[in-house]
């Protein structure tokens, strides 16, 4: 058999058709629900199956709701909403991979009867999906058979895993606490670098509590943490590159209040996951050009494309602006805290050497008018757009988590509120790179047989010893050796001589 294959693989990314998924969940209060305040959402992936055309997962969303009960109280509750979603796309291969990207981009509130109120959430999910691809490449040992091998880059997936990990976010006040109004937190996996079949990865767990002290006041702490996880991957070395994504555990946060003479004392453990996936560039001896001394042959080339994982990038910057309440919107008289802080992205890109992101910040304001007597909640809107220098190119594809941290707000003549705040951006970035490569190979008729000793090859400057040899059906090693002071590629037009042994 003139030629074997010599098939291998790369890895191949692609986007996941961006979506929108309704939900409706119920939330339970400890008593009848007099007003919603605010609402914070946590969506995330909890586990996946890839089949072709279909990418299906089950995710949950965890919602913090704090309210006001018929009796005045402030209160807030907790409640996870279970749910079960997919991707459908003729590009989706079975047995792969994929990052799923979760976020909630509005919301409502459907009904309240009693202690329960019923919420209906709008998830924007998206995602990459990582797929393995074979390739066809082929070799031969026939001495005929002249072929001309280049080293070209492969990238691969390495293999993907999964850490868990609790993170202990302390804050103190000089009065004593009554009660944990709610928690908010965030993970952000800042770095990921490659060791010996383990990948470290570390970042910040963003923790906001909201409490009341003894004296009834409103009081909200953010608390920032750094973390340092290594998960381990068989296969990684430290030229890999790697990416990773994390996940708090909403549910399973917990909250502990001590006390002494100088005040009180929040404990917060918040669970969190994180998830690194990882990729190898190798270089592979692959057969670019071919010919046959003694036969025609019918070639077949195919191109490839593979993606190529670029670090991942942190953007962050200030975001600001204002809101003017409507007139028939009680006027503030004292902010009495903030809650629910998100940044949505709307849209990554890449322009002139620019990774830009795109978004809206979010928080709800909670205040007090004195007139009425009654509290009241407001949610604050402000576009932001982020960016910093790249060296992605502009058909990169971006898959962006957003937080918002250092929220701050005021209010001037009770109508106008300003916000500021800091938005934190984690950008994974991966591009295309296409190569070819001859897939396959046929032999064809016999060449006729030379009835001459000798041949003058006119060859044009610039040709190469391989160019000369191809079109003469002749070895390489045949020409240089024959012609000896000949340089390649040649430097001007030149008539090459070729003598062939009689037979």
């Amino acid at each position: 058999m003139a030629f074997e294959n010599n098939n291998f693989k790369v890895v191949k990314k692609v986007g996941l058709p961006k979506s929108e998924l309704n939900l409706s969940c119920k939330v339970t209060a400890e008593g009848d629900i007099s007003k919603i305040f605010a609402l914070s959402f946590n969506a995330y992936a909890t586990n996946q199956e890839i089949t072709d055309g279909v990418a299906s997962y089950n995710g949950r969303v965890d919602i913090c709701m704090i309210y006001q009960l018929e009796s005045g109280e402030i209160g807030s509750t907790f409640a996870s909403c279970p749910f079960s979603s997919k991707f459908e796309s003729d590009n989706i291969k079975g047995g792969e991979k994929a990052i799923i990207s979760l976020k909630e981009i509005d919301h409502s509130i459907e009904s309240v009867v009693g202690n329960e109120a019923t919420v209906g959430i709008v998830l924007e999910q998206q995602g990459i999906l990582i797929q393995t691809v074979e390739h066809n490449s082929i070799t031969s040992n026939d001495e005929n058979m002249c072929m001309k091998e280049e080293e070209v880059s492969v990238f691969k997936f390495v293999g993907s895993g999964t850490t868990s990990a609790t993170e202990n976010a302390v804050t103190s006040s000089r009065e004593k606490i009554k009660k944990v109004l709610a928690v908010q937190s965030n993970v952000v996996v800042k770095e990921a670098l490659p060791g010996d079949n383990f990948v470290t990865t570390s970042g910040d767990i963003v923790t906001n509590v909201l409490f009341i002290d003894e004296n009834d006041k409103f009081s909200s702490n953010q608390i920032f943490d750094s973390f340092k996880e290594e998960i381990q991957i068989e296969g990684v070395t430290r030229a890999s590159t790697v990416e990773a994504i994390g996940n708090v555990l909403s549910e399973n946060i917990v909250t502990k209040i001590e006390e002494d003479d100088r005040g009180g004392k929040i404990t917060i453990s918040v669970p969190f996951e994180i998830t690194a996936y990882a990729f190898e560039e190798t270089k592979q001896n692959m057969v670019v050009d071919l010919y046959s001394t003694n036969c025609e042959l019918e070639i077949t080339t195919e191109s490839f494309d593979m993606s190529k994982n670029l670090q991942m990038e942190c953007v962050e910057g200030k975001v600001d602006g204002s809101l003017t309440l409507d007139l028939e919107q009680p006027r503030v008289d004292k902010i009495l805290f903030t809650f629910a802080s998100s940044a949505q992205v709307t849209n990554t890109f890449v322009s002139a050497g620019e990774l830009s992101v795109e978004g809206i910040a979010k928080t709800t304001v909670v205040y007090l008018n004195d007139d009425t007597g009654t509290y009241n909640a407001v949610e604050i809107e402000v576009p932001f757009v982020l960016s910093d220098k790249t060296k992605a190119s502009e058909n990169a594809v971006l898959l962006t988590n957003a937080i918002l941290t250092d929220v701050d707000v005021a209010v001037k003549k009770g109508r106008e509120i300003f916000f500021d705040g800091k938005v934190r951006a984690t950008v994974i970035i991966s591009e295309d790179n296409v190569s070819a490569v001859i897939s396959q190979a046929k032999e064809g008729e016999a060449l006729n047989e030379r009835d001459y000793a000798m041949q003058l090859v006119f060859a044009k400057e610039g040709a190469s010893l391989w160019d000369i040899a191809k079109m003469s059906r002749v070895k390489e090693s045949m020409i240089s050796q024959q012609n000896p002071l000949v340089a390649f590629p040649l430097a001007e037009n030149k008539g090459i001589i070729i003598f062939y042994q009689n037979k």
